[in-house]
């Protein structure tokens, strides 16, 4: 970014490609993580910051090929990628709907099991994440006794990787009128253990539903699958709680708190 250029005048600009009669201030900050920054303006969303080269055609690939909900990327730049909007709001701190374990279920089964030619596209589109499980350990803070009962228990690294979303928290689902309207920000997405995307849902929508989600999902499980979801979504509730804090989003720690209760029951 050039000196004196600001994200929204960045966000704005990318808009104008498509739109160009786009306001200023019709431009709304929609959220922000820690590589990017998210505006609204009309129908369209547009996302500053860390755009990995891949994630727009890994956006396509998922829409036309596997039936995921994501937003079609409508304009590409570097630093900036402008995307349709979808409806609904983020899961996060909310009951998830009747039927959702069922429907993610049947997307993660056909994202983890991509073979043939839709394996080999992600194989090339995507990066690799081969960060064994103790690694997710590194820098890892929280309360002293919580943090004991992950650094004693770190079991074996995945015998397989498989494309997956590997941050699919429920900030990152919208649900409007009871149905799954948006999977978003795949911007993590790698080829990675297929315990990563059930440990953050086990995380922020609890045991009862990952059971039900498990129930019905075919992608690879081997006999250490759970152990590593368990061990996953613990580092995971232990780094929002961090981030919460860190950035005053109250929502994270409530729902880190929320998490702890059935991540560490003893």
């Amino acid at each position: 970014m050039s000196q004196g250029e600001t994200l929204h005048e960045l966000a704005l600009a990318a808009v104008r490609r498509l739109e160009p009669g786009a306001t200023a201030q019709a431009l709304a900050v929609l959220g922000s993580g820690l590589d990017h920054t998210a505006f609204r303006h009309g129908a369209l969303v547009v996302r500053v910051g860390t755009v990995p080269a891949w994630e727009p055609a890994l956006l396509v690939l998922l829409r036309e090929r596997l039936g995921w909900p994501v937003p079609v990327p409508r304009h590409v730049e570097e630093g900036a990628v402008v995307l349709d909007h979808l409806p609904g709001e983020p899961l996060l701190g909310r009951r998830p709907p009747a039927g959702l374990a069922a429907r993610l279920a049947a997307l993660l089964t056909d994202l983890h099991g991509a073979d043939g030619g839709l394996r080999e596209e992600l194989e090339v589109l995507l990066p690799d994440d081969d960060a064994e499980p103790e690694e997710w350990l590194d820098g890892l803070d929280g309360p002293a006794d919580l943090l004991a009962v992950v650094r004693g228990d770190v079991p074996q690294p995945a015998p397989v990787r498989v494309p997956a979303h590997n941050d699919l928290g429920a900030e990152h689902l919208l649900v409007e009128g009871g149905r799954l309207t948006g999977v978003l920000d795949w911007s993590d997405a790698a080829l990675a253990d297929p315990a990563v995307d059930v440990a953050r849902l086990l995380r922020d929508l609890g045991p009862e539903f990952v059971a039900g989600l498990m129930a019905r999902y075919r992608g690879p499980i081997d006999p250490g699958f759970d152990e590593r979801v368990l061990f996953y979504a613990r580092c995971a509730a232990l780094e929002d709680l961090a981030f919460g804090a860190e950035t005053g989003r109250q929502e994270y720690v409530d729902n880190a708190l929320r998490a702890v209760g059935w991540l560490f029951p003893e």
